[in-house]
């Protein structure tokens, strides 16, 4: 029986949610090379996201790897990579601002945070082991691998289940709109490009600027007196960025008219249908998924 993507694709994620449930119970200590932790965790960041998408797609046939856009972009897609990063910083803190007043985080938290708690660690590590494993890791399986999959059903279906998908991966319940719209501007930022390449980049520009001004931004969040000024400071900022980012998409696609380019994400991807759009995101093995990352959430709280 050939089943459809929008079938398999959550499959495929329930699979890494389970692998990083698992890597919880482990001990670092013992698998750390001369007690370095972070060389740990990249191998646990590579056996739990690369290699099961690595075997989905070798079992997907020689043909869905060429679907995974990994594939360079031009220099003129360069400026709506920059916009897109700094309109999810900004939109980042906008809705930490929001989660942050009426309770529901109380920290920066990452996936990989779990693993690191307490440890010293240098630059080096750090960087590879919050921003360039993560980002291009996290972008081939969820931008790359799921929208692919998603995308009989519409590029819409692809964006919003792909981002519902990652924002299960980060296991809070806090973060899970935080995680949400990263994925919308990382699936905005492969469509515009046609590259899962420019959302990795965007994702590594997005977790750098976390690394250096997390703490500080947090610190500032936290404070109540500041935050009534800071949504006002941080709201007009990301409404300029967000605008700027819209009227570069738009450049874009009237770049493809005056090219007589077709602006079609991929052949063969249909419209936006309502009916397939629901339809992928109540399939069983998605609703499976959003078992697995509840449990998990409550797990680990």
């Amino acid at each position: 029986m050939k089943f459809k993507g929008t079938f398999l694709a959550p499959m495929l994620v329930i699979a890494v949610l389970l692998l990083l449930i698992a890597s919880r119970f482990l001990d670092l200590s013992m698998l750390a090379y001369h007690e370095n932790i972070c060389l740990a965790v990249i191998v646990i960041q590579l056996l739990i996201l690369i290699v099961p998408t690595v075997i989905y797609s070798k079992l997907r046939g020689e043909g869905f790897m060429k679907r995974l856009r990994v594939a360079p972009f031009g220099i003129e897609k360069l400026l709506v990579t920059l916009l897109a990063a700094l309109t999810l910083f900004l939109g980042d803190t906008l809705i930490k601002l929001a989660l942050c007043r009426v309770g529901l985080i109380d920290g920066i938290y990452t996936v990989y945070d779990y693993y690191l708690s307490g440890e010293e660690t240098n630059v080096v590590y750090l960087l590879l082991t919050f921003g360039i494993v993560p980002a291009v890791a996290e972008e081939l399986l969820f931008r790359g691998v799921l929208c692919a999959d998603y995308e009989s059903n519409g590029a819409v279906t692809a964006a919003v289940a792909s981002a519902l998908l990652y924002a299960m991966f980060g296991l809070s319940f806090g973060y899970f709109p935080v995680y949400f719209f990263a994925g919308l501007i990382f699936a905005l930022v492969m469509y515009m490009s046609r590259s899962v390449l420019a959302a990795m980049l965007c994702h590594l520009i997005y977790n750098v600027a976390n690394l250096v001004l997390g703490d500080t931004l947090w610190t500032i969040i936290s404070k109540p007196q500041s935050m009534t000024f800071l949504i006002f400071v941080v709201g007009g900022l990301f409404l300029a960025s967000l605008a700027s980012l819209f009227g570069e998409c738009e450049r874009i696609y009237y770049g493809y008219s005056l090219a007589n380019k077709s602006s079609d994400y991929v052949k063969g991807c249909e419209k936006f249908n309502a009916g397939r759009f629901f339809e992928a995101l109540l399939a069983p093995p998605f609703l499976l998924a959003l078992l697995v990352f509840v449990v998990a959430a409550l797990q680990f709280m």
